[in-house]
């Protein structure tokens, strides 16, 4: 059983709480939700496009998927992000996912060398952890901010 999961990267609460109802009414409760933390100390990839003071969390959802079920969820989160969108750029970026006890995966627009799995129409599964023993590992293509404890704690449970 594999859980969605949603990275949300933002600056402003207000629209983060606003996306995270709508996300509650299309994926429905969630197991948990991370505390924020400050983006900004691990790159300064999204600054031009979204500013800077961008503050990351993560919700699990209790919503169960499969790998091919992150397409058309990648393209229902783009459709957030555009809707929430100013003169063309973001003001929240959301990652989806799955969490199961061996792996956290993350869809992607980008497509990697050897690393992504090419899921169809564009969208790429990039496995991000992977579980064993309770213990998250991280490959070279592992985000900075995946490579930090508590964010892999979070991922690494017991309820998938």
């Amino acid at each position: 059983m594999s859980r969605l999961v949603i990275a949300i990267m933002y600056a402003k609460d207000e629209i983060y709480n606003q996306v995270r109802l709508i996300l509650f009414k299309k994926f429905g409760k969630t197991i948990k939700e991370s505390n924020p933390y400050n983006f900004d100390q691990f790159t300064q990839y999204y600054e031009k496009e979204m500013g800077s003071g961008l503050l990351k969390r993560f919700l699990m959802f209790n919503f169960n998927l499969e790998k091919k079920d992150l397409i058309e969820i990648k393209k229902e989160t783009a459709e957030i992000e555009k809707e929430f969108s100013k003169e063309g750029n973001r003001t929240i970026n959301l990652d989806p996912g799955y969490v199961n006890k061996s792996e956290l995966v993350l869809a992607s627009f980008k497509r990697g060398t050897n690393y992504k799995e090419d899921l169809g129409e564009g969208v790429y599964a990039h496995k991000v952890l992977e579980f064993k023993e309770g213990k998250a590992g991280i490959f070279w293509h592992t985000f900075p901010d995946y490579r930090v404890k508590e964010n892999q704690e979070f991922f690494v449970t017991k309820s998938c």
